[in-house]
């Protein structure tokens, strides 16, 4: 293909208007050259030609990333919604710290004196 107007060839990635050359924006296909075979689906391998196919069978199926927490089993990550029993102690005991402040008097305020002299 060429431009019509300054009649160079225009290759794949490269600006559309004059002055012509490589642009700096690129996107991600959703297709997956040669496939990617899925072995985690089922007992039988299937093959997938896009990431939209992946995912609308790991839908299909009820499967989720691995990126979400998994359960009480989990290994590899923790419940990132719930706060810990441990937290939930530590902050108690802070808290009760807190409240049982022994600060009862008020603050008393000392009066300082200064001397200026020079020198």
């Amino acid at each position: 293909m060429t431009c019509d107007r300054c009649q160079q060839p225009l290759n794949v990635g490269d600006f559309p208007f004059c002055p012509h050359g490589p642009t700096n924006v690129l996107t991600v296909g959703d297709d997956i050259p040669g496939g990617f075979v899925q072995e985690n689906f089922s007992h039988d391998p299937e093959t997938f030609y896009s990431k939209k196919a992946m995912l609308r069978r790991a839908d299909e199926l009820g499967l989720r990333p691995r990126d979400q927490w998994a359960g009480p089993g989990d290994r590899y990550l923790s419940n990132w919604a719930a706060v810990s029993p441990k937290t939930l102690e530590d902050a108690k005991a802070m808290l009760e710290r807190v409240g049982k402040s022994t600060v009862e008097s008020e603050p008393v305020c000392e009066t300082a004196t200064f001397t200026v002299r020079r020198l």
